[in-house]
């Protein structure tokens, strides 16, 4: 007879199989491999998915901060110093990567007596692009 432990007199024992051992059978260890195999796959290619999209991300940001500067430098020039035409496209390089800067400046528009600027900075082979843009207007005293 069973020992009463807690007020219980059943115990569960684990049976053996017939030949004597106990443990995982060989396809139940299979399935568990493939399991694990499906999920480790999953998050191999959802990192790399991240990765890529941080790749993105810091070429759009180093894009944006080149473009800006540009616009700065116009800006501060003044709206005399900013003839109407096309520069570029420059190559810039900023964090280990080349980008491609076109400066354009439209005269008379959108009213008479400004200018738009439009500074595009792309990357990848002209496959990714950000471009910016800003009115100047004369200073009328």
């Amino acid at each position: 007879m069973l020992p009463v432990l807690f007020g219980l007199t059943k115990w569960k024992v684990n049976k053996m199989s017939k030949t004597g051992q106990s443990g995982f059978t060989l396809l139940e260890v299979l399935v568990a491999l493939v399991v694990l195999s499906v999920g480790l796959l999953g998050m191999a290619a959802l990192t790399v998915g991240i990765i890529d999209g941080n790749l993105y991300s810091k070429n759009v940001t180093t894009a944006t901060v080149i473009a800006e500067a540009r616009l700065e430098d116009i800006r501060r020039a003044g709206y005399v110093a900013a003839t109407p035409g096309t520069v570029g496209p420059d190559s810039v390089s900023m964090g280990g990567a080349s980008f491609a800067r076109l400066t354009s400046i439209t005269d008379n528009t959108p009213l008479v007596g400004n200018r738009t600027v439009a500074v595009t900075v792309s990357w990848g082979g002209g496959t990714h692009s950000v471009t910016l843009n800003t009115i100047l207007a004369r200073n009328v005293m």
